[in-house]
């Protein structure tokens, strides 16, 4: 695929939503960094806990966030969609709404495993999700065990998500090379919190680095977001 986009799928962007961006001038900054790193789509994926909110409470809040980010001047902005980080929690395919948390218009998931023991019920639990009718992709595959990562691949039938952290040190690009060998990377992430530079500008490198490779999971990227809805 010529000239691929550039796709940021975790992001916490949205002003007020979560730790991510205090308020919305943080957030301008924020595009503006990922705009400056050449990417052009951006997945808000504010943290939702399940254990801590209930998901009416967290719509109501991502939607004031997403409305107040619409107000001002986003000429120049990589396009938004509007998604979620949702905490893995034993139980929450039972939740009802669940599938409000995927990405606009889709039945994508982003999901992440808490950085604690797993027990059995975790693999479980991502299992039932990944079976429900949502696609599932996994945050940051490289910040967890690669034994317990790839059991939630082999077992669960996820996608992944690598974040541009693990291109910071060669430890971390030799296990950013191991996961793209497998074939499983469907997204690239800056995972930014605040207005960090350095954030930013790991995503466009680490695209740029990965050529071909790279291509391919922005391929990968484009199929989950095909029937996406941007908010800008």
């Amino acid at each position: 695929m010529e000239n691929a986009v550039l796709t940021d799928f975790h992001a916490h962007i949205l002003p007020g939503a979560d730790h991510g961006s205090k308020n919305i001038e943080t957030s301008v900054k924020q595009l503006k960094l990922l705009s400056a790193a050449g990417v052009g789509r951006v997945v808000a994926t504010p943290h939702f806990y399940p254990n801590a909110d209930s998901i009416k409470s967290f719509l109501s809040r991502r939607a004031d966030a997403a409305e107040l980010l619409c107000s001002t001047d986003t000429e120049g902005f990589p396009r938004v969609y509007l998604g979620a980080e949702v905490l893995v929690c034993p139980g929450i395919e039972r939740m009802d709404g669940l599938q409000k948390l995927c990405i606009d218009a889709t039945n994508v998931i982003l999901l992440e495993m808490p950085f604690s023991h797993w027990s059995e019920s975790y693999y479980e639990t991502v299992y039932n999700v990944s079976h429900s009718g949502l696609t599932v992709v996994m945050a940051h595959i490289d910040r967890y065990p690669e034994e317990k990562a790839i059991r939630l691949i082999e077992e669960c039938g996820v996608y992944v998500q690598l974040n541009a952290e693990c291109f910071a040190k060669f430890r971390g690009r030799r296990l950013m090379s191991r996961w793209l060998g497998r074939g499983c990377v469907a997204a690239y992430g800056s995972d930014i919190h605040g207005a960090d530079k350095t954030a930013a500008c790991r995503l466009g490198q680490m695209f740029e680095k990965t050529g071909d490779a790279g291509t391919a999971v922005m391929q990968k990227t484009d199929m989950l977001l095909s029937d996406a809805a941007s908010l800008i």
